[in-house]
């Protein structure tokens, strides 16, 4: 039998798909993650399934979506999500360790106040609203490099103790979400150069270094090459521009868009980016194919493996679909992201149509055009987009009712013209 895999996933709170120089940035600076990339396989389309924490940590966590899993908001003050709110019990965790895993847990949790069950190891981990500095202090003691000292250690012993048994990491960053706020070292790129929101890029850069160190000790102890690295975040990052979303917390492009690359050297072809949309509902499936384990229980996602290991996959996905609820004012919504195209269904009845080819920043909304604009007149040239608006709500609603998501069935069943 072919010895399983170590699996480590570094992940973090905020993290804009953008914001990666191997995405594209022009000013962004990432070499670590660069070099993951170089040596692995990027991911250009991956979503979250719901753009707020804990409900994506669910699903990342289980392989469904939230309305299944019904943990839909973010959890304070009690001691396990899994065990109270949710539906479904068994997470990747449980199966993993009966499977003959070890479980570690470095960082933010955000689904429980206390160590669940199934995690052997629990360091410096907490649920959620932690400082990013431990001792209150700007440029003091950052949170991130005492999780990733915790986390080097453990890898040292691990690689130390020689006993074959297989583990999983998770190391789990609470920046960039705001505050926005890193190390003073890392602002040179960015402060007093133009660029807005220094502080965020900037800590996106100080995570880069610690992720760096975490990469650097498994190249050291030699458990890179039987170890599976997988770099994500829960959802990205508006900076306030949606008027409904604060930080995060709509179906545009910048919230619900994150990064996500994945190293496994010597069986994962170096260099490679995979356009398929994929979603953290695949991470579950993923880690448990790499185990050589079967899923339990429902599942909605897919295994990545085989596009990791460069493998052609037929028949994958065409769209992904989004759960919400937005922020301000408790807007229930669903939305289907194919072929260029994103429609945003709301149960207020404003509905949104965003061509991402020739809008990716999804500032034109089409979804009523041709419409009145008294006195402008500057939407009445635009053609009517019933067929793309019907087509999209085809699939969606096709997905919803597949995954037995009540609510967006409702939502998407409804008149919209």
């Amino acid at each position: 039998m072919q010895k399983q895999p170590n699996i480590v996933l570094i992940f973090s709170d905020q993290h804009r798909a953008d914001a990666l120089g191997c995405a594209g940035s022009a000013f962004v600076q990432t070499p670590n993650l660069d070099r993951l990339a170089a040596e692995g396989v990027r991911f250009d389309r991956a979503y979250t399934p719901w753009p707020v924490c804990t409900p994506a940590r669910a699903s990342m966590w289980t392989g469904v979506y939230p309305s299944t899993h019904k943990i839909i908001d973010n959890v304070y003050g009690i001691d396990n999500a899994f065990a109270s709110v949710g539906e479904v019990k068994t997470t990747v965790f449980d199966q993993l360790k009966a499977g003959g895993y070890k479980t570690a847990h470095f960082g933010k949790w955000h689904l429980g106040e206390a160590q669940p069950p199934f995690f052997d190891v629990w360091e410096e981990s907490f649920n959620s609203r932690c400082g990013h500095w431990i001792d209150g202090k700007l440029d003091g003691v950052y949170r991130p490099t005492v999780q990733t000292d915790a986390s080097i250690q453990f890898l040292e012993a691990e690689a130390s103790a020689g006993n074959n048994q297989p583990f999983v990491m998770v190391q789990s960053y609470y920046p960039p979400h705001d505050p926005f706020t890193a190390p003073a070292r890392f602002y040179e790129p960015y402060r007093h150069r133009g660029v807005p929101f220094a502080g965020y890029y900037a800590a996106v850069s100080a995570l880069d270094h610690e992720i760096g160190r975490i990469l650097d000790t498994l190249d050291r102890t030699r458990l890179r090459r039987d170890t599976l690295v997988i770099y994500y975040s829960d959802h990205g990052e508006t900076f306030l521009y949606r008027a409904e979303g604060e930080h995060k917390f709509v179906c545009h492009e910048e919230s619900i868009r994150v990064p996500m690359i994945a190293s496994w050297p010597g069986t994962a072809p170096a260099g490679a980016v995979r356009s398929q949309i994929v979603g953290l509902q695949d991470l579950a499936p993923t880690m448990l194919a790499a185990a050589g384990l079967q899923t339990e229980g429902p599942c909605h996602g897919a295994s990545l493996l085989p596009m990791i290991k460069g493998a052609f996959v037929p028949d994958w996905r065409q769209g992904h679909y989004v759960q919400n609820i937005t922020h301000i004012s408790a807007i229930a919504q669903r939305a289907w992201v194919q072929d260029g195209w994103k429609l945003i269904v709301s149960n207020t009845g404003a509905h949104e149509l965003y061509n991402l080819n020739a809008d990716p920043e999804e500032e034109l909304n089409i979804f009523d055009v041709p419409r009145p604009d008294p006195g402008f007149d500057r939407y009445k040239h635009y053609e009517a987009q019933t067929e793309t608006i019907d087509a999209l709500r085809t699939s969606a609603l096709a997905l919803a009712e597949q995954i037995e998501d009540s609510e967006g069935v409702a939502l998407l069943s409804a008149p919209m013209h």
